[in-house]
């Protein structure tokens, strides 16, 4: 415990030194733009606008891409894991399992409720809430309740799985409120664990357990449990900080704080975390299997899925934003908890601002206007740019593939990482439209209106992002016919003041590369990856 404490503070005095250089870099960069320092001509104030716009982009991503390696750094350290004793354990606290249900196919509900009959702990009820429309599977959910000695409870209910979860609470009698998507199927000993941690740190508000995935059988499946063992690895190092995130799965809360659950809210369990926290509550984050989940079957289902996550996500900030701020300045919160519940909802922000970065390049490439950086950097900073960026996210994959070969959440072999690159390098600019929903209050959950999981048009999109990356590799040619005529003075170049020698070619390869590949991309992708257990009327609703 002592090394990992040990490097875990070198990982943050590095870290450390990155920030201070990127706010150097900023401050020195905006006093270049502002004077026009280093320009072979005085700046307009359209361009000082777009070349301060580009700056905060690419300082903005910079810092939190930084500061999300660092944590998952920490994570694959495992700083705060305590110790828990099974053996001290009294049996005396009550556990109340629910598993909210809609639409769900009988084969799955039957392996979750067998899991719960094959727990070691003894001291529970298990609750199957049930809203499904369809009256067959309602019968079928019930008899498979029965069976397996679970309590069924069926109401008609429009307002989404967060209102079912508040209307149930109050019915169960447990000290402790576990809660367990139906396709979550238990570890025999994670409910033990629950009441163990319950009853040893009196502290903990809620325990938030990973969970491993049990058909990862193609790259698809790759991509999406290296995602969420990504997730499982940030949330390692949130312990320390008192930041743990409710995963929606795999939870139990003590009863005091398990209601209501926020309705309303495409990220029901985000909220809750967030509202738990500043209310100066924390939660646990257990980094042992509780439980083993299917991933999405199609690339469909995972987008539709992912949407609906990101939308929440950035809708964090349109909701909390000024009450983070009020907290923070009364001293109810810490600076860190909030810049942390802020820089994790604005993760996918920053995620797919190197797209938006690229099109302010490209007007300030077309419009011919001086890009102004520190230290005269110019048209080098693009290198050094890239450069960083690929050093950064090296450390980020090298960290979530550490921390999934040891945390066995599903057999990863090392040569299945490209895969996970290429999976999200491809489907990243999808998650644009839901970072930005969210931002402008667009994630609200609207009874008879908005759908769960729904269908996106992702061929549609594709062909837009297609023909916006036909754009950039057109911009990539240019750009390296202007270099060659620096060098070499080619007949048919224009335009051959010094300052148009240029390095835009290295950021235009990389979006034009991504962007223009992605609608053959889902087309194979469609078309080779096929649903095994999910029936299509289960998923959209």
């Amino acid at each position: 415990m002592h090394r990992r404490l040990i490097w875990s503070r070198i990982n943050h005095i590095i870290g450390y030194i990155l920030y201070c250089s990127i706010a150097t870099y900023f401050v020195w960069s905006l006093i270049n733009i502002i004077l026009n320092i280093g320009t072979h001509e005085p700046l307009t104030v359209g361009g000082m606008i777009l070349n301060i716009l580009a700056l905060i982009i690419e300082v903005i991503s910079f810092f939190i891409a930084l500061y999300f390696a660092i944590q998952l750094i920490d994570g694959v350290l495992r700083v705060g894991e305590i110790p828990y004793n099974l053996e001290a354990l009294t049996g005396k606290t009550k556990i109340s399992v629910i598993v909210p249900i809609h639409n769900v196919q009988p084969i799955v509900l039957e392996e979750t409720l067998i899991g719960f009959t094959e727990q070691t702990y003894s001291n529970y009820e298990v609750w199957v809430a049930d809203d499904s429309p369809d009256e067959n599977l309602r019968e079928q959910s019930k008899q498979l309740s029965e069976k397996h000695n679970a309590i069924y409870y069926y109401e008609e209910n429009d307002r989404f799985k967060a209102h079912m979860l508040n209307l149930v609470i109050p019915k169960t009698s447990g000290d402790v409120i576990a809660f367990f998507d139906v396709d979550h199927i238990p570890k025999p000993d994670i409910l033990a664990k629950f009441a163990a941690i319950m009853d040893q740190y009196p502290e903990f508000a809620f325990i938030q357990a990973k969970f491993g995935f049990r058909n990862v059988t193609n790259f698809l499946h790759v991509w999406e449990a290296m995602s969420l063992t990504q997730q499982f690895c940030s949330e390692n190092a949130r312990r320390k900080i008192g930041t743990v995130l409710y995963s929606g799965s795999t939870a139990c809360f003590r009863r005091d704080y398990a209601y209501p659950i926020p309705e309303g809210k495409m990220t029901e369990d985000f909220d809750h975390s967030v509202n738990l926290i500043m209310e100066g509550k924390k939660g646990y984050f257990l980094d042992e299997i509780g439980s083993m989940s299917l991933v999405p079957e199609t690339m469909a289902h995972q987008i539709s899925q992912l949407f609906r996550w990101f939308t929440g996500q950035s809708g964090i900030m349109h909701d909390y934003a000024g009450k983070l701020i009020k907290h923070t300045l009364k001293r109810k919160l810490k600076l860190r908890q909030s810049l942390d519940i802020v820089l994790s909802s604005l993760l996918v922000v920053a995620a797919t601002s190197f797209y938006f970065l690229g099109i302010f390049y490209a007007i300030i490439y077309l419009l011919r206007i001086p890009l102004v950086r520190a230290a005269t950097l110019g048209q080098w900073w693009l290198i050094i740019i890239l450069s960083l960026t690929f050093i950064i996210y090296f450390a980020t994959i090298s960290a979530t593939t550490m921390y999934t070969m040891n945390s066995a959440t599903f057999p990863l072999k090392v040569w299945y990482v490209p895969f996970f690159l290429l999976f999200g390098s491809f489907t990243a600019p999808f998650f644009l439209i839901p970072a930005f929903k969210g931002l402008f209050g667009k994630h609200n959950m609207i009874p008879g209106k908005t759908k769960w999981n729904k269908k996106i048009p992702i061929y549609r999109y594709g062909a837009i992002f297609n023909v916006v990356g036909i754009f950039f590799l057109f911009l990539t040619v240019d750009s390296i016919l202007q270099q060659l005529c620096y060098y070499y003075t080619l007949s048919f170049c224009y335009l051959p003041e010094p300052y148009y020698r240029n390095f835009f070619f290295t950021l235009f390869a990389v979006i034009g590369l991504t962007l223009g590949f992605i609608l053959p991309f889902l087309a194979i992708s469609i078309k080779v990856f096929k649903p095994k257990i999910y029936y299509e009327e289960h998923i959209y609703h």
